[in-house]
């Protein structure tokens, strides 16, 4: 299945408006009941922001491969990393609210 660059540069820019809008949301959430702003959920969601916005970077500056692939790649583990952590941090939660 083929996908044109400007297809794939437009969808870009849905997710960054998405998780703009979607960051904005939680934090006024946030703020409105009091809870603590930055936590691990929100450092998950900024670090995939930052994916985002540097790959539309991308789409205007013609950056070196190996820069777009270090960055790219290396946001991209940093994101993982923290669903696994916090995927790890729920299931320890679930643990102590069994016992």
């Amino acid at each position: 299945m083929y996908f044109s660059p400007s297809f794939l540069q437009n969808t870009l820019y849905i997710v960054a408006a998405v998780l703009i809008v979607f960051i904005l949301t939680v934090i006024i959430y946030k703020i409105k009941h009091n809870i603590k702003i930055w936590d691990k959920s929100m450092t998950l969601a900024i670090v995939v922001l930052l994916n985002t916005l540097y790959s539309i970077l991308g789409g205007f500056i013609n950056l070196p491969y190996e820069l777009s692939s270090v960055v790219t790649g290396g946001l991209s583990l940093v994101a993982f990393g923290y669903i696994v952590v916090i995927i790890w941090d729920l299931h320890k939660q679930r643990k102590i609210s069994e016992k």
